[in-house]
């Protein structure tokens, strides 16, 4: 057999390359001739926030005659043409014990939990190759593996490796537990050896420019890799033996530091959770942690411990997920869901067994004409025999009644699965504080958690979610948990999240107190360390988080106090916004850096694209000029109202719906207005591409930003992030809309602030969005104004009054 193996951007010190080699030749030499493998090493694009792709394998069997390979399944035979695998190494646990059951890892004594951060690195890079390197995303199959080194264990499960060696007989040991395992890792290659070897290149070039750091990225690397100062040092070591909290005004590095300490300490070998506030941070954060990576060495990438970032929600609902807490709390609504489905089946089986007695293998095709037209059934019951029916497509014929049954077992899990997810989404966005008061309660009261809910009782509800086997039953027949194994599993999967984690808190003065308290109950305030921006700062809630007491205890801590001197942000941009703030009676106050360079407002009270769009194109040459990327030199921001045919419309999509006759269906989402600035900005740009979060868009079929990417955002999703240049669109009709919000009834409810008028009040609460979003620009800032006469025109006509040499007035 000829096999040629390649290497693009270097070589990966965890990977034997010619033991991957031999075991490739074992495996396919028997019938297949000649056989292509390329490996992409030290994947230089962050294409999920949560993982890192270390290194891609890409296998492609060229057409030859007599020439093929066929690997055998549980249930059929495939031939393999071409195969894509993206790889991330967990290195860390490489002389653990690790027990494995029932789809569970142990390690250490805690469950460690790999699968969710494989799936999305499976999706991250299915997003990554269709939006950003032009396949075709209907044809992409991407094998996600999480290979965890380890001298002692051999396992393998449908997206897990553990074994001290990474070889290919093990990798097809994995991937074939997949029911995609008989599609091509990209259909268009199957026929073009040529295309393949074309678009592999593009790839890879895609991914060399899409992770070009710029002016700024550089900087922020080059501070993270710096000395760190007396101040910083003293925080630094106090990491892991208290609480440290970083303390200071916007644009004045807190989020830095805290992220800065995280990645030195994650090369000195303690892991890192950073936990922030929108998903647009999240690729931020993810990107510059890829960026750092990008730069060490191969023996600091060896040692260098995992970073992960999340959002806040995200984790908690990821946490309330992993222990039952959601199914627990929405209980009820599910067992009548799935009641009714299990209900309906037994008369579609009974159905389709009367059918394959009288026309056995009977196509997929005659039996939905049968079930459509000839069933008399209620219509609920119908309609979910169609849906199963389209579920066996692939299939063509209907097949033998235990193979039928075990479909429905898959289809039926599935449905139930992504109804927890729904229903659960639900009890967490509507009643978020009450899921916060069960996780704390699991997290400090496991036993009156497990009372009040019943949970021995409840083994169909949680077998899934929490991967529950039989031998945790009582051996007396009940169905019921056995409780010391019970709470044997929660406090182990509570040690799956903390691990051996630093958490790092940004925005922690807009915590809630449970939010606080459950982190400190996982890991321990010892363990946690937070930036603090203070009251201007809050916008989730009315009140400052104290993060010195927890639950009537003193939590001991180390401050770090931060100039009032804001680095980020040039004098006019810090300027205009001292003004408006002082305009509502804020306190914000920054000091303004001394530099000559003052940067620029720019105030457009125009109502055209053709001028918005020439402002995008001197703003995008302006930034590269500094040395900018697209993705540093601009921000768009628009509110979300402004391009929704319905005020406050703006939601999250989920993947499923109940329909009228309680069928689990996919959910079509909402309709919401394109923002046709867009659009019509990229249509006349060509060399910038512009990463769209806003109007009707799929965010789940987005990959994160590259260093090409424009971020066009709502004003909501801005908090943490920079541009040189920011565009804030239609602002003051965004101040109005938050005058108008319920929350802001609510804004700083102290004593203090007693003798505010409602509509005082009011103001300061638009206002501080106001500010969150010009203050993310470092040199421009760019208003468009709607109506002159509105109460924020007026604030900044007033600044243009009193500051002419920092305002430029486009006409």
């Amino acid at each position: 057999m000829k096999i040629t193996l390649s290497k693009i951007n270097g070589t990966n010190a965890d990977l034997d390359y010619d033991a991957l080699k031999e075991s490739i030749i074992k495996k396919l030499g028997e019938n297949c001739k000649e056989a292509e493998v390329i490996i992409l090493n030290n994947f230089p694009v962050s294409v999920t926030a949560q993982a890192s792709v270390d290194f891609i394998l890409l296998l492609n069997i060229p057409k030859r005659d007599r020439s093929w390979y066929r690997v055998k399944t549980a249930d059929d035979r495939h031939y393999i043409k071409n195969q894509i695998i993206a790889v991330t190494i967990v290195n860390e646990y490489s002389n653990s014990n690790i027990c494995t059951n029932g789809g569970l890892i142990e390690i250490d004594g805690a469950y460690v939990d790999f699968e969710d951060n494989t799936n999305k690195i499976k999706w991250g890079l299915t997003n990554y190759l269709s939006s950003n390197c032009g396949l075709d995303r209907r044809y992409i199959t991407v094998h996600p593996i999480t290979w965890v080194k380890n001298s002692r264990t051999s396992y393998t499960s449908s997206s897990i490796l553990i074994d001290k060696e990474f070889t290919y007989d093990k990798v097809e040991e994995v991937i074939k537990l997949n029911h995609y395992f008989k599609w091509p890792g990209y259909r268009q290659w199957y026929d073009s050896d040529e295309l393949f070897e074309i678009q592999i290149m593009q790839i890879f070039e895609q991914a060399s420019k899409d992770s070009v750091d710029g002016y700024i990225t550089k900087k922020k690397i080059d501070r993270i890799q710096g000395k760190l100062d007396n101040a910083s040092i003293k925080a630094y070591e106090n990491i892991g033996e208290k609480l440290v909290e970083v303390n200071g005004k916007a644009g004045t590095g807190k989020s830095s530091d805290i992220l800065k300490w995280m990645l030195r300490l994650s090369v000195e070998g303690r892991k890192g959770l950073f936990l922030t506030y929108n998903h647009v941070l999240v690729y931020d954060i993810s990107s510059q942690i890829q960026s750092f990576t990008n730069r060490l060495s191969q023996d600091d990438r060896q040692t260098k411990q995992p970073t992960t970032t999340y959002t806040i929600h995200g984790y908690f609902y990821r946490v309330a997920k992993k222990l039952g807490v959601l199914l627990l709390l929405t209980e009820k609504r599910i067992k009548e869901l799935t009641i009714k489905l299990d209900s309906r089946w037994v008369q579609i089986e009974a159905y389709f067994n009367t059918v394959r007695t009288s026309e056995n293998g009977i196509s997929l095709a005659k039996l939905l004409m049968y079930v459509q037209s000839k069933w008399n059934i209620d219509e609920g019951t119908k309609r979910e025999a169609i849906l199963f029916i389209q579920r066996l497509e692939s299939l063509r014929s209907l097949p033998n009644q235990e193979e039928t049954a075990e479909q429905f077992r898959i289809y039926r899990n599935d449905k139930v699965d992504k109804l927890g997810n729904l229903e659960s989404s639900n009890v967490f966005l509507k009643d978020y504080h009450k899921v916060l008061e069960r996780i704390l309660q699991v997290a400090s009261n496991l036993d009156s958690f497990l009372s009040d809910l019943d949970v021995v009782s409840k083994y169909d509800l949680l077998e899934n979610v929490m991967r529950l086997e039989e031998d945790i039953l009582e051996k007396d027949g009940s169905g019921k948990i056995n409780l010391q194994k019970l709470k044997t599993r929660y406090r182990k999967s509570l040690g799956g999240f903390r691990a051996g984690r630093i958490a790092y808190i940004d925005e922690a003065q807009d915590c809630h107190p449970l939010e606080r308290d459950i982190l400190y109950s996982i890991f321990g305030s010892n363990n946690i360390v937070i930036a603090n921006g203070g009251k201007e700062q809050l916008i989730r809630y009315s009140q400052l988080c104290d993060w010195q007491i927890s639950r009537n205890q003193i939590i001991e801590c180390h401050k770090y106090q931060k100039r009032r001197k804001s680095y980020r942000m040039k004098p006019a941009i810090a300027s205009l916004a001292n003004h408006i703030a002082t305009w509502y009676e804020i306190d914000l106050d920054i000091e303004l850096i001394d530099t000559e360079d003052h940067g620029n407002i720019l105030i457009d009270f125009s109502r055209s694209n053709d001028k918005y769009i020439e402002s995008v194109k001197k703003l995008k040459t302006i930034g590269e000029r500094q040395g900018c990327t697209n993705y540093e030199s601009l921000l768009l921001l628009t509110s979300a109202e402004s391009n929704s045919k319905k005020k406050f419309a703006i939601e999250e999509e989920t993947s499923v719906s109940v329909n009228q006759y309680d069928n689990i269906v996919k959910d079509a989402g909402k309709s919401k207005n394109e923002w046709a600035l867009i659009s019509e900005a990229q249509s006349k740009i060509g060399d910038m591409l512009f990463w769209n979060t806003t109007g009707n868009v799929d965010k789940r079929s987005l990959s994160p930003p590259g260093s090409l990417s424009v971020r066009s955002i709502y004003y909501e999703s801005c908090r943490g992030i920079e541009a040189w240049s920011v565009m804030c669109f239609n602002l003051d009709e965004f101040f109005e809309q938050k005058t108008l919000e319920k929350d802001a009834d609510n804004y700083l409810l102290e004593s203090l602030f007693d003798q505010l008028t409602p509509d005082k009040r009011r103001a300061m609460y638009a206002a501080t969005w106001v500010l969150m979003a010009i203050t993310r620009s470092m040199e421009n800032c760019y208003i468009q104004i709607q109506d002159p006469k509105s109460s924020l025109a007026k604030a900044i006509l007033s600044f243009q009054e009193q500051y002419p040499q920092y305002v430029i007035a486009l006409k």
